[in-house]
């Protein structure tokens, strides 16, 4: 049987403002705002603190954590809210099975404890990807990097305020070791690939940037941040280029523009049209952006948006002036 995440443990997963936005709270969380119990109060009595850990109602003098938010929110008892909770982050109940059906139950990886990362953890972070650290701050503030400890190593971890779908990797950039039959790899994903990081988050712009992978995503990133597009410019990541986006998700970017920057080998490029597809036929408006013609400091072709910060060379950049307008 496996393990459930304690509440402590659902606490350090899930902040205040994510609850907020997936309960459908009225009205924004913030250090001053009005109550979502009470979105017609004249003068704001709530305030959202500790990193979005914690709440406080002055008017009358009631404390939150999350678990207390969505107590409160779904009129539910402890048990209630640890239940939504669990399956928000995909940590849904799971009973012993019976013998006969033991060979048809699944296994689910449980997910490493996240929290928000510290001001010392996004600096070095920046330093790991070789961007700019107002990017990663970017990628932060919109809720999709956490960090933590699996198997005694520090990771940093992408992730969106659905919690369906997250990737960890090492701090130290190093491959996370083989166990048994599984091989030293540079990521470990939890939940759903089929659900793109960024989704929910991109329904509040109009023009979305797609990328495949969370190296690319945090470059696309360093786009919004340096062509000082944060105010109307969401980046959205397929986790690998065998996912496929499903009617359901496509239907959600119905009206967007949608500019896909690609991986350049095959398996990439295929994706890439494939998504472009999907996307159309919901009535998004698609386009592309080429890495073609981008190489390194030793003349290699450029392989993704991830290396163009890490690796090209001062002149392709220069010869490539498109790169200073990569958003759509």
């Amino acid at each position: 049987m496996k393990r459930e995440l304690s509440i402590q443990e659902l606490n350090a997963r899930l902040r205040i403002d994510e609850a907020w936005r997936l309960l459908h709270l009225p009205g924004e969380p913030a250090k001053c705002c009005k109550s979502p119990f009470r979105p017609d109060e004249r003068h704001a009595s709530f305030s959202v603190f500790a990193e979005s850990m914690r709440a406080k109602d002055h008017a009358t003098g009631e404390t939150f954590d999350v678990v207390d938010i969505i107590k409160k929110a779904l009129d539910c008892d402890t048990a209630g809210a640890v239940r939504w909770m669990r399956e928000q982050m995909g940590e849904g109940h799971e009973l012993p099975p019976s013998p006969a059906k033991r060979e048809t139950v699944k296994k689910v990886k449980p997910w490493p404890v996240m929290r928000r990362g510290t001001a010392e953890e996004l600096e070095a972070l920046a330093r790991l990807r070789t961007l700019p650290v107002p990017a990663v701050l970017l990628a932060d503030e919109r809720g999709f990097l956490v960090f933590g400890v699996q198997w005694g190593r520090a990771f940093w971890c992408i992730t969106d305020a659905a919690r369906r779908c997250a990737e960890i990797r090492r701090m130290d950039g190093e491959l996370w070791p083989g166990f048994g039959e599984v091989p030293a790899r540079k990521a470990h994903c939890y939940g759903d690939k089929a659900w793109p990081v960024g989704l929910m988050e991109a329904e509040a712009f109009a023009n979305l940037i797609l990328v495949e992978g969370v190296g690319d995503f945090m470059a696309a990133h360093a786009v919004i941040d340096g062509e000082g597009r944060a105010a109307d410019v969401a980046a959205l990541c397929c986790m690998g280029a065998a996912v496929r986006l499903t009617p359901e998700v496509a239907a959600r970017l119905a009206g967007k523009r949608v500019r896909i920057i690609p991986q350049m080998d095959e398996p990439g490029q295929k994706a890439a049209l494939l998504w472009a597809r999907s996307l159309r036929d919901s009535g998004a408006v698609v386009d592309g952006f080429s890495l073609a013609g981008i190489v390194d400091t030793n003349g290699e072709a450029i392989k993704d948006l991830g290396e163009v910060f890490a690796k090209a060379s001062a002149s392709s950049i220069r010869a490539n002036p498109q790169l200073m307008e990569v958003c759509p």
